[in-house]
């Protein structure tokens, strides 16, 4: 699950914006969230579908103090002409991170730990579902059952630099072996996931009205090993936008990313370079108690130098609250193509759905 570092460097930032006083003030998050793909060639139909519950306990213990503790419930189908064919389900992995913050929340020290209640084991008839999910391109919600025993330490800073806002950290994520693939006569595989290095640069600034933010994250990966054999995946450069401006009573916004995958390596040879580019157009208003946030995103997928898909997602997003409770639905439709990878030509047309209903309480 390679996108947990991130999430471990976004949790570091936390206490910049939470306030936290005390258990006192202790959430709790869960986030149910369903996503279908179905991929279509003539007469072939593929579907993958993904439901999942992440779960989120928000623990300030003082000003500069937290702590979070993270983990998922999640089944992913895949089906092949309506039937299905592989299927896995249950806990992933839990996630424990704490962050410290000193001079007035101006530097923030995380530390985390990946503890391996995931399924790890996984027998042949469901490889299919559990390899489905893993997709930068289309983003499933949770990408992987389980990544082993890991350990990640962070530290990151912020400070004003006339109108600009700088933010700069930095973090390094050291996984144990496991087995991951059980062969009937043979045993299970064993992995040893690489090591990881990130590092963070993020600007914002007020224009007007509004607000401006970029920022651009590289992470470097070491080898993978599974039994004699190595992997590697890659190192990855994600580039980030964001312009949000008044528009009479309501707020647009306009927002992107870019990751960019550099060569890794597979069996037989090299993996090739990938990218996934994002551009988000919307807008938020209110109607009475109830925030809305219409939008429309486009996303391209290109290996090496040839197109690999294209994605248009149409949605919407609303945030109103309930007593204690603050709830933020969302629900988005999906249309687009995926392409040959090695020549360009047409492969599947996709379409799909995703819905989420986080709630949160405090």
């Amino acid at each position: 699950m390679r996108r947990l570092l991130a999430g471990s460097m976004l949790a570091a930032t936390l206490p910049l914006s939470l306030g936290a006083q005390g258990l006192q003030e202790t959430a709790v998050i869960a986030s149910p969230q369903m996503a279908q793909y179905t991929f279509t060639a003539g007469a072939l139909k593929q579907t993958v579908s993904q439901f999942s519950i992440p779960l989120v306990v928000l623990l300030p213990f003082s000003e500069r103090f937290n702590v979070d503790i993270a983990t998922a419930f999640a089944t992913s189908d895949f089906k092949q002409g309506g039937t299905s064919s592989s299927k896995i389900s249950g806990l992933t992995d839990t996630q424990i991170r704490a962050n410290f913050s000193l001079g007035s929340d101006l530097l923030v020290f995380t530390v985390g730990m990946n503890i391996p209640s995931g399924q790890y084991l996984i027998p042949v008839e469901q490889v299919a579902a559990a390899g489905q999910i893993g997709n930068d391109f289309l983003g499933y919600p949770i990408s992987s059952m389980g990544n082993g025993f890991a350990g990640t330490g962070g530290i990151a800073f912020a400070r004003a630099l006339g109108t600009w806002n700088l933010g700069a950290g930095g973090s390094f994520r050291k996984s144990a072996e496991f087995d991951f693939f059980q062969r009937d006569s043979v045993g299970p595989y064993r992995f040893e996931p690489a090591d990881e290095i990130r590092m963070r640069f993020s600007l914002d600034r007020p224009v007007g009205d509004g607000e401006v933010s970029l920022g651009v994250s590289y992470s470097a990966f070491g080898e993978d090993f599974a039994d004699t054999t190595t992997y590697s995946t890659g190192d990855r450069i994600t580039l980030t936008g964001g312009w949000s401006f008044p528009v009479r009573s309501a707020t647009m916004f306009i927002s992107g990313w870019n990751l960019f995958r550099l060569e890794g390596k597979q069996v037989g040879g090299d993996a090739p370079k990938e990218n996934v580019s994002s551009l988000n157009l919307g807008v938020s208003f209110n109607a009475g108690d109830v925030l809305i946030q219409p939008n429309i995103e486009a996303r391209l997928w290109q290996v090496a130098t040839v197109r690999a898909g294209q994605l248009v997602n149409i949605g919407t997003r609303m945030r109103f609250s309930a007593g204690a409770f603050s709830l933020y639905p969302a629900a988005a439709y999906s249309i687009g193509k995926t392409y040959v990878p090695e020549t360009g030509a047409a492969q599947y047309d996709v379409s799909g759905f995703r819905g989420s209903l986080t709630i949160r309480y405090r």
